[in-house]
């Protein structure tokens, strides 16, 4: 049965049908039919656009919100371009979820369900921050009646543990109430017809819905992953059994005044995540859900199920991503942001891509700019800067807008020349183009010539001096080699001048490609259009041997591990090795270098990886040379001084057709640079620190990153890839003798942990108790714990947060502590009032409070159940851990921070001395990322 809110939404869709069908075909109408989206997946991220640019956002089923965003970004979908009156989805539900975590003391008006959507979204979009508030605030309005109270607020807490557990974030919450919960919801009236479904009591009756079924299920299948409880089991199984029996003919799902299309990706998305093949359940008619879903969920108008609303869309959308149906499907100009002086001229053009290919529409998109008196703009894309501004031009096409950006100086500008340019790599790869759009301003430093329209493209570059003028030696980080090297021809013509004397004119088509023999021919143009790229020759993948060997390894180290040869700077996987990583679940680690890249499993799953036309990942990590480097760094020498080498570093796809081509956003992937053996102990303090090279702005950018003392490794997080090298921080003169004094105590000379109790205490994070003493054996109450956490993350003291608890009094030397770090979401109480400010801190408590400022402070500490159940294990007392503290527990452990004590065992009603408590703080300080501490 519906809730109230499902059939005013049924009721909403149908009443909305005639609508949808009139906006959808006035937006579609000017697209020719093998123009349109070529597959259902295409055409639901089409419906979803259309939806979301015509009525903004709906952060709820009904429309285009956090659900839908999660779906899409599963999807491949970039909707940092789908704009409603200047607002991009994006940012529309990064505000809607902050609202929401505004008003969540209100279930009424923030149901658990839409926190867990909310929580999905941000995952999907990286917003950490965000992720663990909504987390926070699910954990503390859960019960054992699950989180929401009322008549129907079993569909919103079924699903809000369905999200928690698509989130990976089911362990956050008490799986005991949450196992407890969904067990006794479930119909377990043997010979009922509703027999192990999941529904509500209305009037006296009961009706089972298959959506909150559906949740039950998956929900389940998270809290069990292992299969081991028998309980679950049984209950999935009868909850399975209910939902086969729902299916038509037609292989589709319906239960009660349901939308077919809606139930039927219910089903695929259930058994997907239950491990099962959704297309072996077959109807009477021998059809499955699958075939209802490919062939008759997708309607004439664009829209999908007897609904023809958003959240048909959104729920097809999804069970087409559990099927591996991708789509890659956008409108895009190039380039996306231009400078330009009064009186000057750029062509852009207008992409549309889709799983077919990408298509230049430029001729049959509609072109305008957003002030029309500082640029025109005429039916082709050609810009045409009138007065000094900056604005935005907008290219239409297929019911979808893409925008660039233009800025016009005041000053008159000088004649230029647009001319074609490709640059093709030493594997055959392009590197840059095939674009007919590069604009040589007469201003350029190189003028009207070949080395002006390379230089004009933007692409990186080095060149040397020789006998017969300039030599290019390097593009795209990749360097002449012996006898093979860069060259290139004009309009079909290698050319016999050096390419700073090679003159252009408008409409030259100019080639660079890297040959390895004076009298290689260039590849031809139209080719490179048309993607018909001859590959000169991919490298060798690594051998089948070694990676079977580190599959093996994988199941104890949890690392599918792979490294290069010392002599070559790169690793290659074929598209057959990949998906025999991807099988395994198990992240990818590779080393090129001394440099190592950790890929999840997600990171593995972009589209351009998943495409069916990939042939290899390449990981490539290129030194730079010594002279380069230092001409890198030498701007900044007042600052720092380089710690090793400067790396290039790449992760590219080359399809079949031998075309490289580039990740533009890579997920969760990790990179470790090793710091030389000399620069450990400066690193350690800070120091020294990875900094990646803005190749725009020529500066060295700081990134966040965690230094590891046992590895003397630095890793960090990146969705790109460029210039990463480490730095060493040059402190001026006047700081060499201005270090923090050292502060000891009379009774820990010689103590094993007498470096960090004089580190914490130098810091100011921790002081001795009088007479010269630091009481190493002294038991942490949790108010100095605070008090020490408080310090360590700068907080100012907020007395106010304490106003909950009864027992913290009003003049206690902690309060302010107290009410700051409650505030800042590090510390909870023991209970609603009370805080216990003189209990001895617990060994569990303190894993939980470290891992909250960890992750405050920028640390990704997300862990897989099964990691963390394996990480567990290795304690005899494992099941004293209480449920809400396992999660950390396991964090402390992986992380090297806190480890068992006596007998195998961790102890976690244990108390904790100040000793301890500095070491294992300080041995914190050192994972944090290194800003400037």
């Amino acid at each position: 049965m519906y809730s109230n809110s499902k059939r005013t939404i049924k009721k909403m869709g149908l009443l909305l049908v005639g609508i949808m069908i009139v906006t959808s075909f006035i937006s579609l109408v000017n697209i020719n039919t093998a123009e349109a989206a070529s597959s259902p997946a295409d055409s639901a991220v089409q419906f979803l656009y259309n939806d979301y640019a015509d009525k903004g956002i709906n952060n709820s089923d009904a429309g285009v919100g956090s659900y839908a965003l999660y779906v899409l970004t599963q999807a491949g979908v970039d909707v940092s371009t789908w704009m409603y009156t200047g607002v991009c989805l994006k940012d529309a539900v990064i505000n809607a979820a902050n609202d929401d975590i505004s008003n969540a003391s209100d279930p009424s008006i923030v149901s658990a369900k839409l926190l867990g959507q909310d929580l999905a979204a941000m995952k999907a979009l990286g917003q950490s921050d965000l992720a663990v508030q909504i987390e926070q605030i699910l954990q503390h309005r859960q019960s054992s009646t699950g989180f929401d109270t009322g008549d129907y607020s079993i569909f919103s807490n079924l699903a809000a543990y369905d999200l928690l557990g698509r989130a990976d974030s089911i362990s956050v919450i008490n799986t005991v109430y949450a196992k407890d919960y969904i067990l006794g919801t479930q119909n377990q009236t043997i010979g009922d017809p509703a027999y192990g479904s999941w529904g509500c009591t209305w009037e006296n009756n009961y009706y089972a819905d298959f959506m909150a079924t559906a949740a039950a299920v998956r929900a389940l299948n998270y809290l069990d992953p292992n299969k081991s409880d028998v309980l679950i089991q049984d209950a999935i199984n009868n909850g399975l059994n209910w939902m086969k029996d729902q299916q038509q003919a037609d292989g589709s799902f319906l239960a009660g005044m349901d939308d077919p299309t809606i139930d039927t990706s219910e089903v695929i998305v259930t058994l997907k995540t239950c491990g099962m093949d959704p297309a072996a359940w077959k109807s009477s008619g021998g059809k499955s859900a699958v075939d209802y879903l490919m062939n008759n969920a997708l309607n004439d108008d664009g829209s999908f199920g007897t609904s023809g609303n958003a959240m048909c869309a959104t729920w097809a959308l999804c069970a087409y991503n559990s099927l591996d149906e991708h789509t890659v499907w956008r409108l895009y100009l190039d380039p996306s942001s231009t400078t330009l002086n009064v009186g000057g001229t750029v062509q852009l053009s207008a992409f549309w891509q889709n799983a077919d290919g990408t298509a230049d529409v430029s001729l049959d998109a509609q072109w305008s700019a957003a002030d029309s008196s500082i640029v025109s703009v005429d039916s082709s894309g050609l810009v045409t800067a009138l007065r000094a501004g900056q604005t935005e031009v907008y290219a239409v096409y297929g019911g979808l807008t893409a925008s660039a950006s233009v800025t016009v100086n005041s000053g008159v500008g000088g004649t230029a020349k647009t001319v074609g340019l490709a640059v093709v790599g030493m594997n055959g790869e392009l590197l840059y183009g095939p674009s007919n759009h590069v604009r040589v301003a007469e201003t350029n430093r190189w003028g009207f010539t070949v080395l002006g329209a390379l230089d004009a493209s933007g692409i990186d570059y080095h060149t040397s001096t020789w006998a017969w003028g300039i030599l290019v030696d390097s593009i795209g980080g990749q360097a002449n080699s012996g006898m093979a090297g860069w060259m290139y021809a004009v309009n079909g013509q290698i050319a016999s001048t050096s390419p700073e004397n090679c003159s252009i004119n408008d409409r030259d088509k100019i080639i660079w490609y890297y040959s390895t023999s004076m009298d290689q021919e260039p590849p031809n143009w139209n080719d490179l259009v048309s993607g018909n790229i001859i590959v000169v020759q991919l490298p060798d993948p690594v051998s089948d041997t070694a990676l079977n060997t580190a599959i093996q390894k994988a199941r104890s180290t949890g690392l599918v591990a792979l490294m290069a040869d010392k002599a070559q700077n790169l690793l290659a996987l074929s598209n057959e090795q990949l998906t025999k990583i991807l099988n395994t679940g198990k992240p990818l680690a590779v080393t090129v270098q001394g440099v190592q890249f950790i890929l999840s499993p997600d990171s593995l799953k972009v589209p351009e990886i998943m495409a069916a036309s990939t042939a290899q990942l390449q990981l490539t990590v290129q030194k730079v040379s010594s002279g380069d480097a230092q001409n890198l760094v030498e701007p900044f020498a007042d600052k720092f001084k380089l710690a090793g080498d400067v790396y290039e570093l790449n992760v590219l796809v080359v399809n079949k057709k031998g075309k490289q081509i580039s990740i533009e956003q890579f997920p969760d992937c990790k990179v470790l640079l090793p710091v030389p053996e000399s620069l450990r102990e400066a690193a350690a303090a800070g120091e020294v620190m990875a900094y990646r090279y803005n190749e725009n702005s020529k500066v060295w950018e700081k990134v966040v990153g965690t230094y590891d003392t046992t590895s003397g490794i630095i890793s960090f997080k990146t969705e790109h890839f460029s210039k990463y090298a480490l730095l060493e921080t040059v402190s001026p003169p006047e700081e060499k003798n201005n270090f923090e004094e050292k502060i000891t105590f009379k009774d820990i000379t010689g103590h094993w942990a007498q470096k960090e109790i004089e580190f914490m205490a130098a810091k100011g994070y921790m002081a001795g108790i009088g007479d010269n003493k630091f009481a190493v054996e002294a038991t942490v109450t949790r108010a100095e714990f605070a008090a020490i956490l408080a310090r360590m993350a700068g907080l100012t003291a907020n007395p106010g947060g304490t106003d909950l608890f009864s027992d913290v009094p009003a003049g206690a030397w902690y309060r302010g502590a107290v009410g700051a770090v409650v505030s800042a979401g590090l510390v909870y109480g023991t209970s609603e009032n009370s805080f216990a400010p003189d209990d001895p801190i617990t060994r569990e408590q303190m894993a939980a409070m470290i891992a909250r400022y960890m992750v405050k402070n920028g640390l990704d500490l997300t862990i897989s159940d099964a990691d963390a159940v394996q990480l567990l294990a290795g304690f005899s007392d494992a099941a004293d851990v209480f449920p809400w503290a396992r999660t950390s527990v396991a964090l402390m452990t992986r992380e090297r921070l806190m480890a068992g004590r006596e007998s195998g065992q961790f102890v976690p009603k244990g108390n904790t001395t100040r000793a301890e408590a500095a070491v294992v703080l300080y041995r914190v300080l050192q994972k944090l990322p290194q800003l400037g501490k």
